[in-house]
This record gives structure tokens, sequence and C-alpha cells, in this order.
């Protein structure tokens, strides 16, 4: 039998239609009109002479219209009773969910389904646009990985353990002390150790409010001291002395007319005219030497040299704008510890953009006047320094404006050359590039081909990126050379390391050279206990697995202050090497090593003041006399 309502064909001994849901004990009403005299159906279809159940709403038609959006075709077309109508069917589901209701029910249970339904209909949509929004370009995606590898804001334990970037500041620009002595412990060669407690030590006092500073370089034996040399320099003066040989403090004045001083020097006047020394040209030098060491700016300042290259130039944005990126399969990598599914991306860099880049990067740096002007600034006080000696002076001398303007035309006609050299060449540079979740470099692989001499080499490697307290605390990195004939030389890096704040950070950095049959290589380690203080540090050179050379160290800092001071104690400073003997070669060595702020008072060297200007040719041959049975005496002392 047919259903009265909806006209679908139903079993016979059915209370309930299963399509529209309605009862077959009530008959249709009488079907309304609408005002262009065609009827619509239960679903708000027009259909020709169709019997409905009831007027559909208007809130009635959008909630079929969402239905109909978002129920798949099949499950939503009706079969076709007749060539003339189509009415609406609902699926089973719906029609239960629409359960017959008395007078006004029906109704009713549509409108309830209403708003969920729409609810979910916008969420789809924002869903699906927020997806299309959010989705990065593969470019985009690719630059972001590169820029993660040293990206600011990363774990740096040397930071978080000594403060190396303030420390250093806060020792070139505040007054300051750094003190070293080293002392040999011991040696397999016989005469070596015969030095066996042997000292050489090194001092310096910067006192920057009062613009002193001195420094002290000494050697010792046991418990003596066999010669100190110590300097002091003030605005006013420099003073020496050599305790050990001599009772004189020599003492130089070079802010009271020291011109005037030479020219009326009774002995070392005539010796300086006749050597052609220019003390005036060599106070200059000192002067501009010292302005530089206490002032802000600084001569050939790497870091400003790179910002102003990445602000000033377009070759990095021309480098990207010219890559083409492609989506390719994903690969896995193991980043700490745990296998990761990494998205990949095909990349190219034509040869044509890599000349560019280099011919952009030349032009930035040629034409980058700070760079011009700190290199003839330093020109001309090279040019100060060798004009205060005869022996030095080059009367061909060229200024350093133009000493730069011929080194510029040099480095540009090289430089171009080898662009040159580039465009006949080398080849289009591809990558692939894996790229973690949170958008941070995985790794990647690259290939290139060149002409070296006439000769096809393929240059292909890879590089991964382990995890770690940082993007570069575990690496590994290849380098394949492979030339015509098939022989490959490989160069290979590989890094690890491990930090637990407060605790340990410790390292290893191995590296190699070879060709299958031969290679050279290194092996780096090194360990450091923040809760003991200690450290210990390694380094091997090797051919092949035999080791060559190998320095140690160990010891510990027994005063750290993060950012400002530190006292090292090294207990061993060890170098052994079998390549000359095949036996096990050695000397160690024992030190202490501490800088910090400034503790000390900045004073000239105690004796009696021997101006060297003033003094006659009597004055210095008495000197020369103390000094000659000073030392005489000292070298009886190792026989005693």
């Amino acid at each position: 039998m047919k259903c009265p309502h909806c006209n679908q064909e139903i079993n016979d001994d059915s209370q309930f239609c299963v399509f529209c849901g309605k009862s077959l004990n009530d008959t249709p009403a009488a079907e309304p009109q609408a005002e262009n005299g065609v009827k619509e159906d239960a679903s708000g279809a027009e259909a020709d002479g169709q019997a409905t159940a009831e007027p559909a709403t208007e809130a009635d038609k959008q909630n079929e219209e969402v239905k109909t959006e978002e129920t798949p075709a099949e499950e939503t077309a009706a079969p076709a009773e007749t060539a003339e109508a189509q009415p609406a069917v609902q699926t089973e589901t719906a029609q239960a969910e629409a359960a017959p209701a008395p007078e006004g029910g029906e109704q009713k249970s549509r409108k309830k389904w209403i708003l969920p339904v729409a609810i979910l209909a916008v969420i789809a949509i924002a869903a699906g646009a927020f997806a299309m929004t959010s989705r990065k370009n593969p470019k985009d995606v690719v630059i972001g990985a590169f820029k993660s590898i040293v990206a600011e804001g990363q774990t740096n334990p040397a930071e978080e353990i000594f403060g190396l970037t303030a420390m250093g500041e806060k020792l070139n620009k505040e007054s300051s002390e750094v003190n070293m002595e080293m002392t040999v412990e011991g040696s397999s060669d016989e005469t070596l150790n015969q030095l066996v407690s042997g000292k050489i030590g090194f001092t310096t006092l910067n006192d920057v409010e009062n613009n002193k500073m001195f420094v002290a370089m000494g050697l010792g034996y046991a418990d003596m001291n066999l010669a100190n040399l110590e300097i002091y320099l003030d605005q006013k003066e420099m003073i020496m002395a050599i305790p050990e040989l001599s009772s004189k403090a020599f003492s130089l004045n070079y802010a009271d007319d020291l011109e005037g001083q030479v020219a009326n020097s009774p002995y070392v006047g005539p010796i300086l005219s006749e050597a052609g020394m220019d003390l005036t040209g060599l106070n200059n030098y000192l002067a501009k030497c010292t302005e530089l060491a206490s002032g802000d700016t600084e001569l050939f300042n790497i870091q400003e040299l790179w910002k102003r290259y990445k602000e000033g130039s377009k070759a990095i944005d021309d480098l990207k704008a010219a890559m083409t990126v492609e989506k390719a399969d994903k690969k896995s990598f193991t980043i700490d510890g745990k296998e990761v599914n990494c998205d990949g991306y095909h990349t190219t860099i034509t040869k044509d953009a890599l000349v560019q880049f280099v011919t952009t990067t030349k032009e930035f740096f040629l034409n980058d006047e700070t760079l011009k002007n700190d290199f003839i600034e330093y020109m001309n006080l090279m040019n100060e320094l060798q004009g205060t000696m005869a022996m030095m002076s080059n009367p061909y001398a060229q200024t350093g404006e133009e000493m730069q303007q011929q080194l510029w035309t040099e480095a540009e006609t090289q430089l171009d050359a080898v662009i040159a050299q580039l465009k006949e060449s080398m080849g289009d540079l591809t990558m692939d590039v894996y790229v973690r979740k949170d958008g941070k470099m995985a790794g990647f692989s690259y290939e290139t081909t060149a002409v070296i001499e006439d000769e096809n080499v393929k240059l292909y490697g890879d590089v991964s990126f382990g995890g770690g307290y940082s993007m570069m605390s575990n690496v590994n990195a290849v380098l394949n050379i492979e030339s015509d004939d098939g022989e490959v030389v490989t160069i290979s890096a590989d890094k690890t390391g491990t930090y637990e704040k407060d605790k340990v950070w410790a390292g290893t950095l191995k590296g190699t050279m070879g060709n299958g049959t031969e290679s050279y290589g290194f092996v780096y380690t090194g360990d450091y206990n923040a809760e003991t203080k200690d450290y210990n540090l390694s380094l091997d050179l090797l051919s092949g697995e035999d080791s060559q050379v190998t320095i140690t160290s160990s010891g510990m800092f027994t005063d750290l202050v993060k950012g400002e001071s530190f006292d090292l104690e090294m207990s061993s400073l060890k170098l052994e090497s079998p390549m000359i003997t095949g036996a096990n070669e050695y000397i160690e060595l024992s030190g202490k090593y501490a800088a910090g702020p400034l503790e000390q008072t900045v004073e000239a060297p105690a004796g009696d003041k021997f101006d060297i200007l003033a003094a006659t040719e009597d004055d210095y041959n008495n000197v020369s006399t103390e000094i000659m049975g000073n030392a005489f005496s000292l070298m009886m002392k190792f026989y005693q």
C-alpha cells in the first residue's frame, strides 16, 4: 500500500509511515494553494497536483536546505514514483526524530532541531574557513624551519651557567682584573722535566674610571721570582720596572712637551734621532689605541656588520623569493629519543638565484660605509705606528683611504671572477626539507653539481637535528664530494649534548674526513658538573683510528659569579703525542685563571724614579751594571 500523506510504498500492516512518520489512520487535510496556483509538498518543494501533509514554514525550508547540504546525495535522493512528481524523502533516523505528535506537535518538533543543525553547519563552515586561513604556504614553512635552527630564546648552557656575554661586556667596559699562572708539573722529556715547578704568570689591572692600567708578566721557579716585567700607564706617564734585576722604576712623561724632552735629552735623545724613532708619533699611536679601547666604538664589529647586512641587503629576500617549494613524502626522524613522522618539502634554488645572491651580497659589503671607515682608521693607525721607527717607515706608504680604495678594487675584481666561474660551473641546488609539527627543522638532504678543473663533481649530503636543549645540541651533518670516476670524499660532523639545569652539562663533537681508504678526524668531549663545579675537557686528533695528539684538562671553579667573575683551579693541562717516537711523550701543567671586577688599587711600580729621557750616559752605565749583577745572582741559585 501507499502512504496517503507522502505517497511512498509501505507494508500493508503498518500503523505509521516509516518515511513521513504520520499515522495511517489520519486522512490528509485539504491542501493549501500557493499564491501562484502551484501546490507545495511537505518539504517545501513545488509539485503540480501532488498532495502534501501541511504547508511548510520558512524555518522548515531553511532546515531542509541545511539537511540537504549535510546529507550525502545517495541518502537524500528519493525513487521517482512518477515522472511528474518527486516527493521529498527523509531518512528513517530523521523520521524517527520527527515522531507523531498531536495537533501542532509536528511543527514544534521540527523547530526543535532547526537551531542545533544550524549551529553545526556554522561550526563546520567556520572550521573549514579556519583550516584554509591557517594552512601555511609551503615556502613559509621551509623558511621558518631554517630560521628555527638559530632562533633566539633557545637554551644556552654557557649563558645560564656562566653568563658569558654579560661577563665579557663587563670585563671590557668596566674596571676589571685578570690573573693567570701556569706551573710545569712533569714531562717525559728529561730536559723539560728539569723545569718542574717552573712558572709563568700574567696580570692585568684596568681602572676605567681613573684611566690607569697595570700589566705584569713574570717567570718563576719553585719559590723564586726570576723576573717580573711591570708596566704602568696613566694619562700622563708610563713607568716600567723589573724588581728582581733593578731597583729603578723607569719612567717616561709623554704628556708634557715630549718633543722638547727628546730634544734636550743628553743620552737617549741623540740615539733616538740617529735611529729615526719618533716618540711623538708613538705617543699619538698609544693615545688613539687607548681612545678606541675605552670608547663605545669598536672597529670591525662583526655583529653590527651582520645586522646591517640583514636589514640593508636584499640578497636574502631575493633568494627566498626565488625558491620553489612543493610538498613531498613524509620521513621519520629520531628526535628526543622518539620516532617522529615529519612533513617533507622538495625545495629548489636555481643556479641563477644563487649567483644573484652572491652578487648582491658582494655589492653590499663593498659598499658598506662603516666597513670602509673602519678599515681606513685601522690602516691610518698602522701608519702612525710604522712612522715612529725609521726601520719600519715607508716613504711610499699610502694613506688609509688610498689603501682601502686599492684593496676594494682588487677584491671586486677577484669576486667578479669567482661569480663568473660560478655561472659556468655551478648547478641548481635541490633540497628535501623535513619539518616537525611545531614548525622546527627536523633535517634536510641536499644535492648540487659543479665543474671543478673541467671535472664534473657532485656534492650531496644531509643534516639532521635530534632535539635536546637547543636545535644545535644534537646535530649530524654529512657532505659527500663525488668525482667523475666515482671516488667519494666524505666530510662529517656529529655533535651530541645533554644539559640538566643546575646539574650536568656534557657534550661530544666528532669530525672526520676520508675517502674510504684513509681518514683524518678529531674527537672533542667536555662535561661540567654544576653541583661540584668540576669540569673535564679532552681533544683527540686522529689519523684513521690512531691518536696523534691528545690534549686533556681538568679542574674546578672555586668561585663563580654568573655574568661577573670566576676563579678557576686547573689541576691538570696535559699534552700527549706518540707522533715522533711512538712512545707516550707528554708534558703536564697546572694553573690558575681568574677574572672579575677590579679589587686592587692600580699603582705605579715601586722603585727609584729613573727618567729615561733626562738620565745621562753614566746613569745608564750604573743601571746596566746593577742588572748584570742581579742576573748572575739569580743564575747561581739554580746550583745551590
